[in-house]
């Protein structure tokens, strides 16, 4: 079974978050120039991966990252079960009907308005997924994977999310085979 994670490539809020300094508050933060380079250059190397299909967070940045770097040349399916944790502001989502705007060629119609983790907000206004939450929904992702006997998918996603599936903190446009078995 080929299964690849890929996280997004470097986006706004990468490029300036500190943790010692206060979150810059960049909602679903697009790709940077740089981060846009990163997923051309991916190019190459995902065009040699057995794929047929992707997976891809609604969040602009993977969406940006999975056009860039497969040309919108496969099927796409828009899951926010691969969704970033939400830890920043980067991690809150816009409203399915604001990324059909902006990606008018894909399916965000089963998506919930509120599709990122919603709970109790904090100081600065966004409620933080706790690591259990994240975790079991990372494992009931990779069930639904094995259910379903996926292969040849690409998921565009996030670095905590892959993380929790892999146990590897991947680099912006790092590339990893999930084993399934």
């Amino acid at each position: 079974m080929s299964i690849f994670l890929i996280r997004h490539a470097q986006s706004q809020f990468n490029a300036v978050y500190d943790p010692e300094q206060p979150d810059p508050m960049i909602f679903d933060a697009r790709l940077t120039d740089l981060g846009q380079q990163q997923a051309i250059e991916a190019r190459e190397e995902v065009q040699q991966l057995p794929v047929e299909q992707l997976i891809v967070s609604p969040f602009t940045r993977t969406l940006q990252t999975a056009s860039l770097m497969f040309e919108d040349r496969l099927p796409v399916r828009i899951d926010a079960q691969v969704r970033e944790q939400l830890v920043n502001s980067c991690d809150v989502g816009r409203a399915p009907d604001e990324l059909a705007v902006d990606y008018p060629h894909l399916d965000f119609q089963h998506l919930e308005v509120r599709w990122w983790h919603d709970g109790e907000p904090d100081h600065r206004g966004f409620a933080v997924e706790p690591h259990a939450v994240l975790q079991a929904r990372a494992n009931a992702f990779v069930q639904l994977l094995k259910s379903q006997g996926a292969h040849s998918t690409a998921i565009v996603t996030h670095g905590n999310f892959i993380r929790a599936v892999t146990g590897v903190q991947p680099a912006n446009c790092q590339i990893l085979q999930l084993d399934l078995s």
